[in-house]
């Protein structure tokens, strides 16, 4: 009983923060999103997009040009890859991955094209599009066999020094390549591994690496985990850390660091959730580095699952690598 009236005031006192000045403008997609789209200050929809498939990566970039990642499973493999709509959402190109490959990525590059993370029964690749949707380049990441394509990448990144970082999910694990996260140099060779990882994992301008790890399972309390450059935890946000706030959260999976230090993570509704139960399920948090939850998005106020959250008010060029996402 204490827990969860401390609980409630916790929450109390998030929500009076953020009636004080804490909101932002947002741009969603994600699983069981339902499609792109786009939040003000006070959760009102501004634009949307109905799209059933996959729609796990998405930026809204500072030319207003707006680009998201598809997947979705046909005869003969998956049919996935990225679109490119331009500033009034008409769509400008397409690219699908070829043999029936999956992707969930659209990492937004300086050269003006984006980075996919290719994921196919033969191998791993990180492929580079141009600005114009054609292919640069596909890094090879390791042979196959990979017993599931789909539960391989999600969101790969890509760093100002020219490595790729990306998690790697138990179903697309190899003799190769174990689950877990990992930075790879530009010809697709290991650099370093990180244990956990489920999402995401975004490179930070101090080399630190902050990694979305899901729910918590097999044993494992953290949900999100930031690891400095010797591979040393440096920060977490736990199943404790939830439960103290009074929410309720299933599984972490888009993380963005803002410039203040604070942290927003999204809460894809998927298996069972961590907190209390009579907590509310928001659909992202904002956590100070001491973990002191200061907004929120609440699950009455917006549709849908959000594992790509992009903060539209953060400054910074997505191409340039300065939003940290």
């Amino acid at each position: 009983m204490r827990r969860v009236i401390a609980g409630c005031l916790l929450i109390v006192a998030s929500l009076a923060v953020a009636e004080e000045g804490v909101k932002h403008r947002f741009f969603k997609c994600g699983w069981g999103s339902g499609g792109p789209g786009i939040y003000n200050e006070a959760f009102e929809q501004e634009w949307f997009l109905e799209d059933k498939r996959e729609t796990s990566d998405g930026w809204l970039l500072n030319d207003e040009k707006l680009a998201y990642s598809f997947s979705q499973r046909g005869q003969g493999g998956y049919r996935s890859g990225m679109i490119l709509l331009g500033p009034d959402r008409k769509k400008l190109w397409e690219y699908v991955v070829p043999d029936g490959n999956d992707n969930h990525s659209c990492f937004p590059l300086p050269h003006g094209g984006f980075l996919l993370g290719e994921c196919g029964k033969k191998g791993l690749w990180m492929t580079e599009l141009d600005k114009d949707g054609e292919l640069i380049k596909r890094v090879r990441l390791c042979e196959g066999p990979i017993r599931d394509i789909h539960h391989a990448f999600r969101q790969v990144r890509k760093t100002p020094r020219g490595t790729y970082v990306a998690t790697l999910m138990g179903g697309g694990a190899t003799e190769q390549l174990k689950a877990g996260t990992y930075e790879w140099d530009g010809d697709g060779k290991v650099l370093r591994k990180l244990p956990g990882g489920f999402y995401v994992a975004v490179p930070l301008p101090n080399g630190n690496i902050i990694v979305s790890v899901g729910n918590g399972k097999k044993g494992r309390r953290g949900m999100v985990e930031e690891y400095d450059k010797d591979g040393k935890k440096v920060w977490e946000w736990t199943i404790e850390d939830v439960e103290k706030a009074g929410i309720r959260m299933s599984m972490a999976c888009g993380v963005q660091r803002l410039g203040n230090g604070n942290t927003v993570i999204t809460n894809v509704r998927h298996g069972k959730a961590n907190g209390p139960a009579d907590g509310p399920f928001p659909w992202a948090v904002e956590v100070t580095p001491d973990k002191k939850v200061v907004w929120m998005i609440p699950e009455e106020k917006a549709k849908g699952n959000m594992g790509s959250l992009q903060i539209l008010d953060a400054k910074g060029d997505p191409r340039e690598f300065e939003l940290m996402r």
